[in-house]
């Protein structure tokens, strides 16, 4: 039976000679189906679990990692093919606080997201047990459980990232030489164009409305309501700060910005009145247009979700996670621990 592998960041900066179908795949999503794995899953006592919820405070710190996760990985599920993107810090903590020699927490959470993608939305239960447990556990993102449980919106692909972008278009159009007859510019927006997209680590600068400001005594008028709208920035890499400068060149910039004009859609499952300028977030929507040097990008239909920083992530304790009665391995012959993945 084959297994899913995890999308690690590092393959998030793809080769400049990726091409279209490496980038998107076939463009038809994948097709889950019920395999002898899920069927033991749903059979196991973490199955119950993640359905019923629990008091036991070591079973609420597994389930409570587990769904720390899940919510993580939700926005970036893609069509592209059956790997998923889960931040490097949250692996990182599935493996090392979670997993236990008895119990293969990344194999549970594969068996998770699988689920998830062969319903194609999150269960009710889930979310009912997720939201209980939060009371305790205080960091699931339950607003992107909710988005998953009302129907999975998929990203066309996670590994088509700003980066990824910029990239390819210096290489596709200011990097195409004088040969090339045929019209670059119009090919790549054809390509690269009307994208679901989930693009993270942007930073907020501002949200509102841009509707014209009422005129005084004018009637409210619904129809003159504008649109919400965000404005982000996606800070590039400096170069400069890996170089060394013997001779204090200040003449070097740092490579410009570039900024997401976010229209977002009706509903949203973050509470933007809540949202901070310079707080780092999520867009997930329609990329749908970009000026002639990637400096600024417009999404439509977005939603904006909070994109923590999981460094140094504390989720559970494994000495903990071990006394709990659903922390053993039920997948044996289905998923063997591995290192972190799950496609081979």
């Amino acid at each position: 039976m084959r297994l899913i592998s995890l999308v690690l960041v590092v393959l998030l900066a793809a080769p400049a000679f990726a091409q279209k179908e490496e980038i998107f795949g076939s463009g038809k999503a994948v097709v889950f189906r019920e395999e002898t794995m899920d069927r033991r899953f749903a059979k196991s006592k973490v199955a119950k679990l993640l359905k019923e919820g629990s008091n036991d405070a070591a079973c609420v710190q597994l389930l409570g990692a587990l769904f720390v996760a899940l919510a993580e990985i939700g926005p970036t599920l893609h069509k592209k093919d059956e790997n998923f993107l889960l931040d490097p810090n949250l692996q990182n903590a599935i493996q090392t606080q979670v997993t236990t020699p008895q119990f293969p927490a990344m194999a549970y959470l594969l068996s998770m997201v699988r689920r998830v993608m062969i319903d194609k939305r999150l269960p009710d239960e889930w979310l009912e047990t997720a939201t209980k447990l939060n009371t305790q556990v205080k960091i699931i993102d339950l607003g992107k459980l909710k988005m998953m449980n009302e129907g999975l919106s998929l990203a066309d692909s996670a590994l088509f990232t700003i980066p990824l972008l910029k990239n390819r278009y210096l290489t596709e159009v200011f990097g195409a030489n004088s040969a090339v007859t045929t019209d670059v510019a119009g090919s790549f927006r054809d390509t690269y164009l009307d994208r679901a997209v989930a693009w993270g680590g942007a930073t907020m600068i501002d949200a509102g409305s841009n509707a014209p400001k009422k005129k005084k005594g004018k009637a409210y008028n619904p129809v003159e309501f504008g649109e919400l709208v965000a404005i982000l920035e996606w800070l590039p890499p400096d170069p400069r700060k890996t170089e060394i400068d013997f001779y204090g060149d200040s003449s070097k910039k740092p490579p410009p910005p570039v900024r997401i004009i976010a229209k977002l859609a009706p509903k949203q499952f973050y509470d933007l009145e809540k949202a901070f300028r310079g707080q780092r977030m999520l867009v997930k929507g329609q990329f749908w247009e970009m000026n002639r040097d990637v400096t600024q990008v417009e999404v439509r239909d977005a939603i904006l979700f909070e994109d923590r920083d999981w460094y140094g992530a504390v989720l559970a304790d494994p000495n903990v996670i071990a006394t709990c009665p659903a922390a053993i391995n039920e997948l044996t012959g289905i998923a063997p621990p591995q290192p972190g993945g799950f496609k081979h």
